[in-house]
């Protein structure tokens, strides 16, 4: 689509709220027509929307109903999600049913959900930990054969929620109760440990194309109780153990054999022993963690939120500086959603600097 009279086509934007706010706002300001959707009739987004839908974004089946009824005087270009999970599966419906490129509906559910990922890339030979799957009901006869050994909910709604690092035996138990409280589909994995880093691919797809930004690292901090709290996130030496050619491996064979022709792509990963990256996770939606707000404003010399929004309707003709500034997004104590947390977003001219900065930080925390 070429990026001229954008008011004669409309955006689909799943939730109107606080976290979708600056997308939708971008979306208008670029000359879309907005439709937004939440069940929240108060959600500040729908100030900057034409058209407003008051609906959960998890019911895809009465969204479609409503939007059938402006599809005569709307002509859709995309749908922009920023929340994962379910919502990603409703978006993959929508673009289904109105002929949208997106990702395919059995592809979406296989991806959101981790058990029935790994299931998937085990028959594709996508590099995956190893792994074990258990009903929440039948946890008391999961068995751990080594341990150190990683158990989490196979679908949750906040990042790390339930999931833990099982070092002893009498932590299985409680590490196990963990994930099952907060899994949202009933099922829990067991998986294998790795020694490395976790890192995160920033990309799109358009066109059934790669279209990469960056490679990040994960800040994680292990408690001793095992779970985990994510502290933010940091922009790494890709160049270290060829990270960069691998993830961008992956993702192009998670593209082909998933069948992604348009969507937000942030994949997370894990290195093993040998610096061999292992998939983890597949986000299909443009993140949350404050990354928009705060974090790609001071790390890139372009403007990302623009870029996400051109993405989802198919516009590829942006000339964009791929140069990425040492850059850190530290998170403050405190449980919950990561937006509800205060932060702090350190930049640097060498990767050195920026670790001392990032030292200070976890040591005044």
């Amino acid at each position: 689509m070429k990026a001229t009279n954008l008011r004669d086509f409309a955006v689909i934007c799943l939730a109107a709220g606080k976290s979708q706010l600056p997308v939708i706002a971008k979306a208008k300001s670029l000359g879309f027509t907005i439709v937004a959707i939440d069940q929240n009739k108060e959600a500040p987004g729908f100030e900057y929307a034409d058209y407003k839908i008051y609906l959960s974004t998890y019911d895809a089946d009465q969204i479609i109903k409503e939007l059938n009824k402006l599809k005569q005087k709307l002509n859709w270009v995309g749908v922009i999600n920023r929340s994962s999970g379910p919502p990603v599966i409703s978006a993959a419906k929508i673009c289904k049913h109105f002929g949208l490129p997106g990702v395919p509906v059995e592809s979406a559910e296989s991806l959101v959900n981790k058990d029935q990922m790994r299931i998937a890339c085990s028959k594709r030979n996508i590099p995956i930990p190893n792994y074990k799957i258990y009903d929440v009901d039948e946890c008391n006869t999961a068995s751990v054969d080594l341990l150190p050994v990683v158990v989490k909910p196979a679908l949750s709604l906040i990042g790390k929620s339930g999931v833990s690092v099982i070092r002893r035996e009498d932590k299985i138990g409680p590490s196990i109760q963990y994930a099952s409280e907060n899994t949202i589909n009933n099922k829990i994995l067991l998986e294998e440990f790795l020694q490395g880093p976790d890192l995160s691919l920033v990309s799109f797809v358009n066109d059934g194309q790669l279209f990469p930004i960056c490679l990040l690292e994960e800040i994680n901090i292990e408690k001793k109780d095992g779970t985990l709290s994510a502290k933010g996130y940091k922009t790494c030496d890709s160049d270290r153990y060829n990270w960069t050619q691998q993830a961008h491996h992956i993702a192009n064979n998670l593209i082909s054999e998933f069948n992604i022709v348009r969507s937000a792509f942030m994949i997370s990963f894990r290195s093993d022993s040998n610096n061999n990256l292992r998939l983890i996770e597949v986000h299909l939606d443009i993140g949350g963690d404050l990354m928009i707000e705060a974090f790609y404003p001071k790390a890139f010399n372009f403007d990302f939120l623009k870029l996400a929004v051109e993405m989802a309707v198919g516009i590829s003709e942006s000339q964009i500086d791929l140069k990425v500034k040492p850059t850190a997004i530290y998170y403050n104590e405190g449980e919950g959603l990561l937006s509800n947390r205060g932060y702090k977003v350190f930049t640097a001219n060498t990767m050195e600097m920026l670790e001392e900065k990032i030292s200070k930080a976890s040591l005044q925390n």
